[in-house]
C-alpha cells in the first residue's frame, strides 16, 4: 500500500512539475515546434541511461525504504548533459523561486518516506545526478540542426530487500521536456531478477 501512494504522490508530482518545467524551457534559448518544415523541431530521442545501484548505507537497512529526487538538467546539443541541478517540487502554478521561503518552507527537491526533507540520505542524491550526468541521447533538433534542450527529470529509489522480499527494488527514472515524458523506466542493476514476496 505505501509504495501506490506514493506512486500516486509520484504522478501528481510529474503533471505538476510539467507545467514548471515550461517556466524553465521558456528560459532556454530552445526553439519551439513550428509548423513550417525548415523549422521544424524535434525533441531529444534514443535516450540511454547507465545502470544504477543502491549505495551501501541502503543495501544494510534490511527494511523497505522509498526517496525520491527531482532533477532539472540540459541536454546540450552535442550529445552530452551540461548541467544537472536540483529542483525543488512545488504545487501546481507556484513559481520556482517560491521554493524555501513562506509557506513552501519545507518544499525541496527531496522526498523521503513520503515527505518532504531537507536532503537525502545514503548519497542518494549524488547517485541520481551522476547516472543522469552519464546519460547518452540524440539531441533535439530545430530546421535540421542539433539544439540544446532543458528536460526535468524525476528519480524514484524504492528498495525492497529484505527476509519477506527479494528481487523487488526499483530505481525509476522519468525524463520529460514541456511535450511529454521522453524516457521512463527501472534503471536498478538488478532489474531482471524476480520479484519474490515471501
Amino acid at each position: 500500500m505505501p509504495r501506490l501512494l506514493h506512486q500516486l504522490l509520484l504522478t501528481l508530482v510529474l503533471m505538476t512539475g510539467i507545467v514548471a518545467h515550461q517556466i524553465i524551457t521558456r528560459k532556454s534559448e530552445t526553439p519551439h515546434k513550428s509548423h513550417s518544415a525548415a523549422f521544424a523541431y524535434t525533441p531529444i530521442s534514443d535516450v540511454s541511461l547507465p545502470d544504477a545501484d543502491f549505495p551501501d548505507k541502503v543495501t544494510g537497512l534490511k527494511t523497505f525504504y522509498d526517496a525520491s529526487v527531482r532533477l532539472k538538467a540540459l541536454f546540450d546539443s552535442d550529445g552530452t548533459v551540461k548541467e544537472v541541478a536540483l529542483f525543488p517540487m512545488l504545487p501546481y502554478a507556484v513559481p520556482e523561486s517560491a521554493a524555501g521561503n513562506g509557506e513552501f518552507l519545507d518544499h525541496t527537491p527531496f522526498m523521503s518516506q513520503g515527505k518532504f526533507v531537507k536532503e537525502l540520505p545514503f548519497g542518494l542524491a549524488e547517485t541520481a545526478i551522476d547516472q543522469i550526468q552519464h546519460t547518452y541521447f540524440t539531441p533535439a533538433t530545430y530546421g535540421g540542426r542539433p539544439v540544446s534542450q532543458w528536460v526535468m527529470i524525476n528519480v524514484y529509489f524504492s528498495y525492497n530487500e529484505n527476509r519477506f522480499a527479494s528481487g523487488c527494488s526499483t530505481i525509476d527514472v522519468t525524463i520529460m521536456d514541456d511535450m511529454g515524458v521522453r524516457w521512463t523506466g527501472n534503471t536498478w542493476v538488478n532489474r531482471h531478477r524476480d520479484c519474490v514476496l515471501i
